[in-house]
């Protein structure tokens, strides 16, 4: 469960969208908030160093104002690049999940990653979170739904324990989602349908199976739904998490442990998610700083 969340701040509206998140997060698990503003740093023409040091107080001051105004800390520092500067002070302190705003060009309700979250989930030690643009502007005490697309596999496994905890925490519902994608047209070729028609039906009690065993590794208490889809994951995890809360997914198979690494469906719902969505990084149970045993996964 997260213990330190770093609130990456742009002095913008996108900083205020990823504040009311984190606040929101903060509040179902106890976690210490940490409001960042990374002042960008490069080669200056001499004689402008005065100027460019009285911007970094103003950015820092900005910054403090902000985390007094949530009861939040406040780190304000330069860095060659927001992300960058992100992606160190989550290793310096580390935090369990970084929270960042969408980019200005999405549309209002919808997420679009922007650089700095695109660099993030790209490679940080800890979870990612990106919230939509507008987020802040709705009104909501608590998270009221979480989302948890559900595949088997045994990567970012802490996203299903970490969304039970979040549910738990907040009294929101849980939703685990499995969707079963249909075969291949390849396996239609032939004389009949049959082989086709065999493998789909396959490839859907195995989600169903996937769905009761992490149904039943629900605490009492939470209230939990499951459901089966067929089709695009991508597409159909982004109608599942439509007025949702929160959408939670895993880390993609392979890559650097303990570091959070896109995979075609998370890729996709960076870009087109109606709600915040949760990136975990792979690797965590062989991580000593985590105290989860394995479980079922989410899908990346």
């Amino acid at each position: 469960m997260y213990r330190k969340i770093i609130v990456g701040h742009d002095l913008r509206s996108g900083g205020e969208d990823a504040l009311a998140l984190g606040r929101e997060i903060a509040q179902a698990t106890g976690a210490q908030l940490v409001v960042a503003g990374v002042f960008p740093i490069g080669a200056l023409p001499f004689g402008f160093e005065a100027s460019w040091a009285d911007e970094e107080e103003r950015v820092a001051r900005e910054i403090q104002s902000i985390a007094d105004a949530a009861g939040a800390e406040a780190d304000a520092f330069p860095s060659a690049s927001p992300a960058s500067g992100l992606h160190g002070l989550a290793e310096e302190i580390e935090a369990d999940l970084v929270i960042v705003g969408s980019s200005h060009n999405s549309k209002r309700g919808q997420l679009l990653a922007g650089n700095v979250g695109v660099g993030l989930l790209h490679g940080a030690p800890c979870a990612v979170a990106i919230a939509p643009r507008g987020y802040a502007e709705q009104a909501r005490d608590e998270l009221s739904t979480i989302v948890v697309g559900l595949d088997g596999s045994h990567e970012a496994h802490l996203a299903l324990e970490d969304a039970i905890e979040l549910a738990d925490g907040s009294g929101a519902t849980l939703k685990l989602v499995a969707v079963a994608q249909e075969p291949p047209v390849v396996y239609a070729k032939g004389d009949s349908m049959g082989g086709y028609q065999e493998l789909k039906e396959a490839v859907e009690e195995q989600k169903r199976e996937q769905l009761d065993e992490a149904l039943s590794s629900v605490k009492q208490g939470v209230n939990a739904e499951a459901s089966l889809v067929v089709g695009d994951p991508g597409e159909k995890l982004a109608e599942a998490a439509s007025g949702g809360s929160l959408l939670i997914l895993g880390s993609r198979a392979y890559g650097p442990v303990r570091r959070v690494l896109l995979g075609s469906v998370s890729t996709a719902l960076i870009r087109t998610a109606p709600c915040p969505v949760l990136v975990h990084p792979r690797g965590v149970e062989n991580d000593p700083r985590a105290g989860h045993p394995a479980g079922a996964n989410a899908v990346a």
